[in-house]
């Protein structure tokens, strides 16, 4: 046998969803934790894939007794006063990537109406808006219950006795997320001090920017070919190809521009042609347009190359016609193709003088091409 390969099952890149597993974010836990009283905060690598949640705090109103903190039951506020009764704070959650089936709790929801001076009187309100990475509006899971009403995405306390939201939950992949708390229409001008509290979170899954449906290698002759296919693409900037002979030290030997936004399947190939007489390791690392990283999973290859030479004359050729010589050549096993694998129609002419010419369907265009047989090495065609 003049060459081998062995391609070790298993190691295909797998599907950039991650799998059905809770990702808690435990306010009272989660490290590094929340500030006594900040606006804004970062939590950085939360679950597996790994996902970034950015929570930042705007609007009007005074907060007070070290609000918002974390508590027992999660992001706890204690106290904000509103000058207005249409005045709204809002807390805000970026995620890093688009989380699925994203839930919480609300709790501490009331109204005051027995306040002797009616202005001072308070109704909590809270209004949900959450959006997709593509600015779409993605609609909650309000589950109804008792001392407080359902609206579409809006929360209204009805009853003085605290209640709370047992699950607010999220059919749709959420990737921005503001839970607006105010005040409902019983509420005086001059609210008194009121406040909430957002309970744990959870999601069962985080959608990279890339969903990679498959990531293989092939061995050609004397080169490897790559090859993967996405399912779609969001703000994807280049794949950098990576080589390792060991699985742990990777080196990059390539970059492939991606095609950034899509939602059909986009393919994609690249030629390693200075692989090694033992088991090549290859992964993918996806960088988006932000600069984030992701990486595929490794596949690997054992590939011979140690196989007699194909001459090919001249080379760089004009694209009409080559020179082939090569004892063990079999001409009805040769091909011609791109760097992405198409394949080249052609024929072969033997003149009197033994020698065997390739004389491509159509001149070949500016580029390289691949001549390849079985049992011979790969030879690079350069055309200029």
């Amino acid at each position: 046998m003049k060459y081998g390969y062995l391609l070790f099952a298993g190691l295909l890149a797998l599907l950039n969803l991650s799998p059905a597993v809770a990702q808690d974010l435990n306010f009272e836990t989660t490290a590094p934790l929340y500030p006594d009283g900040a606006t804004s905060h970062s939590y950085i690598g939360i679950g597996t894939p790994s996902v970034n949640v950015d929570i930042s705090i705007s609007g009007p109103g005074q907060f007070s007794n070290r609000s918002p903190r974390i508590a027992g039951t999660g992001f706890y506020t204690p106290g904000v006063d509103f000058d207005r009764s249409s005045d709204t704070k809002n807390y805000n959650f970026t995620f890093g990537d688009p989380v699925v089936g994203l839930e919480f709790s609300l709790n501490a929801l009331q109204y005051n109406l027995t306040i002797t001076n009616p202005d001072h009187r308070y109704q909590d309100k809270i209004t949900i808006i959450a959006s997709d990475e593509f600015g779409n509006p993605v609609t909650p899971v309000i589950p109804a219950g008792a001392g407080y009403s359902v609206s579409g995405n809006e929360i209204l306390a009805t009853s003085s006795t605290s209640s709370s939201v047992d699950k607010v939950f999220f059919p749709e992949k959420v990737k921005t997320l503001t839970i607006m708390f105010g005040n409902g229409p019983l509420a005086g001008s001059n609210p008194n001090l009121q406040g909430f509290t957002i309970g744990h979170m959870d999601w069962s899954g985080v959608v990279l920017p890339v969903e990679l449906a498959y990531f293989r290698a092939k061995p050609i002759g004397s080169v490897v070919q790559l090859t993967w296919e996405t399912t779609s693409e969001r703000n994807a900037s280049y794949f950098s190809v990576e080589h390792s002979l060991n699985v742990s030290d990777f080196t990059p030997i390539g970059r492939v521009m991606a095609s950034g936004d899509a939602t059909r399947p986009q393919f994609y190939s690249f030629v390693d042609d200075q692989s090694h007489q033992m088991t090549n390791y290859y992964r993918l690392q996806q960088v988006d347009r932000d600069g984030s990283k992701h990486y595929s999973k490794i596949i690997a290859l054992r590939h011979d190359n140690r196989l007699p030479d194909l001459a090919v004359y001249p080379n760089p050729s004009d694209g009409h016609s080559v020179g082939l010589q090569c004892n063990e050549l079999d001409p009805a096993t040769l091909q011609l193709t791109d760097l992405t694998g198409q394949k080249i129609a052609f024929r072969l002419v033997e003149p009197t003088t033994g020698q065997i010419r390739l004389i491509p369907q159509k001149p070949l265009k500016t580029g390289v091409y691949i001549l390849h047989a079985p049992g011979l090495k790969a030879v690079h065609l350069l055309v200029q």
